[in-house]
């Protein structure tokens, strides 16, 4: 049971690392303004966070936090940059699932709503 706890401590640790690099103060506050994007096959993923100065983080999921991320000034910026992304690795359009929007919604007008969220 030490064992479990202890490398579950290592992990939970790495992702508080990974938040304070963002600005938050712990993971489970990062993670309450990060939003899902799109899936990357086999079993990662593109995100994307508000930070606490309102300028958004984007990031992917794969190998081990800290987990390397790019800065844009505003949402725009971030999903023009993702979407490009999506499309230059041809990814199938079902991976592209943007999180805090209705379904159909416009997700390059405004900012994912965290009412909306998949939790």
């Amino acid at each position: 049971m030490k064992i479990k706890k202890f490398f579950r401590g290592l992990i939970f640790n790495k992702y508080d690392e990974f938040a304070s690099e963002m600005g938050f103060q712990d993971w489970k506050t990062a993670y309450d303004n990060t939003f899902f994007i799109f899936r990357i096959p086999e079993d990662a993923q593109w995100n994307a966070t508000e930070l606490p100065n309102r300028s958004w983080a984007v990031w992917n999921d794969e190998g081990q936090p800290p987990y390397p991320f790019q800065v844009f000034t505003t949402w725009e910026e971030a999903i023009i940059f993702l979407r490009n992304l999506f499309e230059q690795e041809n990814y199938e359009d079902h991976y592209w699932e943007p999180e805090g929007f209705e379904p159909g919604e416009n997700v390059f007008i405004k900012p994912p709503n965290n009412y909306k969220k998949d939790d």
